[in-house]
């Protein structure tokens, strides 16, 4: 789930010392509206309110798609059964409605080390692409973070761990991230992308090939969508090979080194680690190594037969097109 980044109204309140309905509406008196974010080991709520009535809740199963409900005897129920830690979250009048009515996304599994992009190239190529969605931006030991909202690649407002409200459309708010940004040595970020919503992509420039671009710009990074495939790869050879997937990769590597020379393991064109951590280290053409990877992850999988689930799941994938806009065909 997605939750503010302002510092909380309330913090570390216990479920089982509420009675929930009349805690919302001393809220309501008491800030007017905001969100609650109810937290256990197996279950996690969100709870949006405004003045006289409850706007939307949210209720996610560990490793499930969020359910939505205007029903507040939905949220009750388990609230009422196991315990949960509670957050307060204050939101202005602006903020309550975008937060509580913000689309489904998908987040990319994988965080982006700051110390390779600026800001500004980031929301220049979000621009480019017309990306709706959100940046997920964690300063690490600054303590600060942010999240940056987009719609059809323009800014629309952030929720800032030094801010208040919940959609603060401040300049100074963004120049100050962009100073973080520019000084965080250990931070990181990470997009998420509105699903449910049609985004334009712009036809790639074929006086600038993606490939061509330098290797600190972010979106379309091949290290990222190489990542998010063998993480898909991994979760469905595991369905059925007790065998660490990535080693099963490494042997086809090996296998194919006469067709793919740079997916030599024991050179370091790349970085591959048992856990399926996997990062470019030479220049050499990522667009050639991107390619032998799928080649060759496709043939691990044809020879566990089990095509059928892993081009359902490429299907699905909605980050594919970093690798399709290459010329990288991801379903065979």
């Amino acid at each position: 789930m997605l939750i503010p980044q302002e510092q909380p109204y309330l913090t570390e309140l216990n479920s089982y010392f509420l009675y929930f309905e009349k805690f919302i509406e001393h809220l309501q008196g008491e800030i007017g509206s905001g969100c609650l974010y109810c937290k256990a080991p197996d279950q996690e709520i969100l709870v949006y309110f405004y003045e006289q009535e409850l706007v939307r809740a949210l209720i996610q199963n560990q490793g499930e798609h969020a359910q939505i409900s205007q029903d507040l005897d939905v949220v009750l129920q388990p609230l009422s059964t196991k315990n949960f830690q509670i957050t307060v979250y204050y939101l202005d009048s602006a903020a309550i409605f975008y937060w509580s009515e913000m689309p489904s996304f998908q987040r990319n599994k994988t965080r982006v080390k700051l110390s390779v992009i600026t800001l500004e190239d980031l929301t220049s190529r979000l621009l480019k692409k017309k990306f709706s969605g959100f940046v997920d931006i964690d300063m690490g030991e600054q303590n600060d973070s942010a999240i940056l909202f987009f719609h059809e690649g323009k800014r629309c407002g952030g929720s800032y761990s030094w801010g208040k409200g919940g959609l603060s459309p401040s300049e100074d708010d963004y120049e100050r991230l962009h100073r973080s940004m520019r000084d965080a040595s250990e931070g990181t970020l990470a997009l998420g992308r509105f699903i449910d919503k049609t985004v334009s992509q712009p036809e790639p420039d074929p006086e600038n090939p993606p490939d061509d671009l330098e290797e600190d710009q972010y979106m379309s990074d091949l290290n990222i969508a190489i990542n998010e495939f063998l993480s898909i790869y991994a979760r469905i050879i595991r369905k059925k090979n007790k065998t660490n997937p990535i080693i099963l990769l490494k042997q086809q590597f090996l296998d194919n080194l006469d067709e793919f020379p740079l997916l030599d393991p024991f050179k370091n064109f790349f970085q591959l680690t048992t856990d399926g951590t996997f990062e470019f280290v030479t220049n050499g053409s990522r667009k050639e190594m991107a390619a032998g990877i799928v080649a060759c992850t496709w043939r691990v999988i044809e020879r566990n037969k089990l095509e059928k689930k892993f081009r359902a799941a490429i299907h699905k994938w909605g980050y594919k097109a970093a690798l399709e806009e290459r010329g990288i065909s991801i379903i065979f």
